[in-house]
């Protein structure tokens, strides 16, 4: 029978689960979805606690793996590291770090948990590239593939001044690929991580690119439904960008890529009706997050701390919204005010819309001669990756 996940070494726990007869092949499988799942919530959960969790497992079976795992690998001789990611082939040119991928030359990884984003140059226009591709050991996972897929999708639908932009896409040797604009800069998250907290104008500022950002998205019925620190880029040139359209939903569309009551998110910035993974969530669970972030961005503060995934969900639904003036007593009571309508437990207390939220911004903050009005050239509307067996990636030039 096929093992449908490489298991390039013998003592994985799901191996051994299957020799001693607790778990089949095709239980592994449900395990490591919802394992993804969670990993895609924030919420780090081993194997061997999520079969538990879902009663395949009794506590006694998963330390008695557990222990026969960590025999293996003590009595396993050394073996070079095994590599999950995809490896690109050296085009035999260039620097030995330097490596061609369809129309793209990379010389540097950038990150990436469910897929890796390296830094490259279109070898067609010269532009520099932002590449993220599907690892071939994930393509055959649907989950993976379906918030893949979407991110190509509103890539092609959207087009703003703050909003990262997607040239290009297909599938090339089996892997799924995205390129995506380049942004030379750091993530809100990476700022900090530096600085712990933004000066208060400075992340009103940001805030409002991001708000204008969630209008444009929302008027082409998309929510972004993981907005948090991590998805902000914030270039040298001080241009703010919002990325990361993976987990998006077309409010028209009512396809599910999640498993029925499983919340989809960020535990740290979810809505409240978001984690209860309600079906009447609409773009409203974007302004609650956008508050969460800069709540956390202008206090230093995240809104409900802990470790616990499903613990800091549950104090998003049930507990008041904090009051930030405790977090960091020198906010101004507007700035406050506006964070606590913008987490409000009841959507219909919030700004009903972005654009509601930018008109106060501008208002507070005034003409801000920094804002990116530049003509922006629509995307190229990359087509869909079908599959690892239709290759079909989109060849328009990057703007």
């Amino acid at each position: 029978m096929a093992v449908p996940f490489s298991t390039p070494r013998r003592d994985l726990f799901g191996d051994i689960a299957v020799a001693k007869g607790f778990l089949t092949w095709a239980k592994v499988r449900d395990v490591l979805r919802r394992q993804l799942r969670y990993k895609e919530m924030g919420i780090p959960m081993r194997i061997g606690e999520v079969a538990v969790e879902m009663g395949l497992l009794t506590s006694a079976q998963r330390n008695e793996v557990l222990a026969e795992q960590t025999e293996r690998r003590k009595s396993a001789p050394a073996q070079a590291p095994v590599t999950r990611d995809f490896v690109f082939e050296s085009d035999g040119t260039g620097p030995a770090e330097t490596y061609q991928f369809s129309r793209y030359r990379l010389d540097k990884r950038l990150g990436g948990v469910m897929s890796a984003v390296y830094r490259g140059v279109d070898t067609q226009t010269g532009n520099p590239v932002a590449l993220k591709v599907l690892p071939k050991n994930l393509a055959f996972e649907p989950a993976l593939v379906e918030r893949f897929k979407r991110e190509v999708r509103t890539g092609g639908v959207l087009a703003h001044p703050n909003i990262v932009r997607v040239y290009d896409a297909g599938v090339e040797k089996g892997v799924f690929f995205m390129a995506m604009e380049y942004i030379e800069g750091e993530t809100l998250t990476e700022r900090l991580r530096r600085e712990r907290r933004l000066v208060e104008h400075e992340g009103l500022r940001i805030a409002r690119f991001v708000a204008r950002a969630l209008a444009h998205a929302h008027s082409h019925n998309v929510f972004h439904r993981d907005v948090k620190p991590d998805n902000i880029m914030l270039a040298a040139s001080g241009a703010v960008k919002l990325t990361d359209f993976g987990l998006a939903k077309l409010l028209a569309d009512h396809q599910q890529i999640t498993a029925e009551g499983i919340a989809v998110g960020t535990p740290h910035y979810i809505a409240p009706e978001q984690a209860r993974a309600l079906p009447t969530t609409d773009h409203r669970a974007d302004l609650y997050a956008l508050g969460a972030t800069f709540f956390q961005a202008i206090t230093g503060r995240l809104p409900y701390e802990g470790d616990d995934g499903a613990e800091i969900m549950r104090r998003h639904v049930f507990e008041p919204v904090p009051d930030p003036r405790i977090a960091w007593p020198g906010i101004s009571a507007g700035t406050a005010a506006m964070l606590m309508r913008l987490m409000a437990k009841d959507p219909a207390q919030r700004y009903q819309t972005a654009g509601e939220l930018v008109a106060y911004l501008d208002s507070v903050l005034g003409p801000d001669a920094a804002v990116d009005q530049a003509s922006v050239r629509p995307p190229c509307a990359p087509s869909v990756p079908a599959g690892p067996a239709g290759v079909l990636p989109h060849k328009g030039s990057a703007p």
